[in-house]
C-alpha cells in the first residue's frame, strides 16, 4: 500500500492497511503484519488487539486473525460481506436444524428481495430443500418481514417507493396492511409465513442485529405445513429469537435488551 502524504497520521495508516490485509485474506499472523505494515511485532499484536477490541478483527486458530463482524457494517450486498456472514454464522444452522429437526437458512435482504444464503437440510424423508443462492420476495416471507420490521414504516415506504417492479407495486397497493403485519413482527420478535410464498411450507424466522440496532441477517427455519402446529409458532419464535440472540453475543454486537 502505498504510504499517505506528509499529513497522515500513523497510527491511522498502519490500521488503514492493517484493514486492507484482513479484506484481502482469511488470516493474517502478527509477524507478517509487522513486516507488511512495516512495524515492530509488539506494535503489530497491539494493533490487532485494537481491532479486535472495534470488531473488525476476531481470534482465529494458530494464534492469527481474520475478519470480524464490522466487515458486515461496511460492505453489505457485497460478494465478500455475503461470504464473511456464511463464515461466522452459517454454522449456528447446524445447531438449529439437530435441535428444531427442520431445514434452517441464513438469509439477507437485498431490495425488496431476501437472498438465501446457506441452508442446512433437516435428516428426514419429507423436508424443505434447500434454497441457498435463491431469491424470494421479501414480504411474502418470514425472514423478509423479520429484516424489514427493523426498518422504520417510512424506511420501508421509501425501499418499495424505490422500485418500479411488480412487487413493489403490489406492496405499496396494500401498504397500511402490509405495516400492520410488519408491526405484528416487531411486537412478537420473529417473523412468520403461512404459506405465503410456498403452498404447503410454512417458516418463522429471526434478525440477527449490530450493537447499533441494524440488521445483518436473518435465520429462517421451514417445515411442511403439516408438522407444524399453529399453538408451536410462538415457542419456535422464541427458539429463533434466543439463537439470533446468541449468534449477536459471540460476535459482540448483542442488542436484545428491547426484546
Amino acid at each position: 500500500m502505498q504510504k499517505m502524504s506528509k499529513y497522515g497520521i500513523g497510527s491511522v495508516e498502519n490500521a488503514l492497511e492493517l484493514l486492507l490485509m484482513l479484506s484481502n485474506n482469511e488470516t493474517v499472523g502478527v509477524s507478517e503484519v509487522a513486516e507488511a505494515v512495516g512495524i515492530a511485532p509488539s506494535s503489530a499484536h497491539r494493533l490487532l488487539k485494537t481491532l479486535c477490541s472495534c470488531n473488525f478483527a476476531i481470534p482465529a486458530a494458530h494464534r492469527r486473525y481474520s475478519r470480524g463482524p464490522a466487515f458486515f457494517w461496511l460492505g453489505e450486498g457485497s460478494i465478500q460481506t455475503h461470504k464473511t456472514l456464511k463464515k461466522q454464522l452459517g454454522p449456528w444452522l447446524d445447531e438449529i436444524t439437530k435441535d428444531l429437526g427442520e431445514t434452517s437458512h441464513l438469509v439477507v435482504l437485498e431490495g425488496c428481495s431476501i437472498r438465501f444464503l446457506k441452508s442446512v437440510e433437516a435428516n428426514r424423508d419429507f423436508r424443505v430443500s434447500s434454497r441457498a443462492g435463491r431469491l424470494f420476495p421479501a414480504h411474502r416471507t418470514s425472514s423478509g418481514k423479520a429484516l424489514l420490521s427493523s426498518l422504520s414504516d417510512e424506511e420501508v415506504f421509501d425501499l418499495y417507493s424505490s422500485y418500479n417492479s411488480a412487487i413493489a407495486k403490489e406492496v405499496l397497493s396494500g401498504f397500511g396492511q402490509f405495516i400492520k403485519e410488519l408491526e405484528k413482527t416487531r411486537q412478537q420478535g420473529f417473523g412468520l409465513n403461512l404459506e405465503e410464498s410456498e403452498a404447503g411450507l410454512v417458516s418463522i424466522s429471526a434478525c440477527v442485529k449490530t450493537w447499533t440496532g441494524k440488521q445483518i441477517a436473518a435465520f429462517s427455519v421451514s417445515m411442511p405445513t403439516i408438522r407444524l402446529k399453529l399453538t408451536d409458532t410462538e415457542k419456535i419464535g422464541r427458539k429463533m429469537i434466543e439463537y439470533a440472540s446468541r449468534a449477536e453475543a459471540d460476535l459482540g454486537t448483542s442488542n436484545r435488551a428491547a426484546r
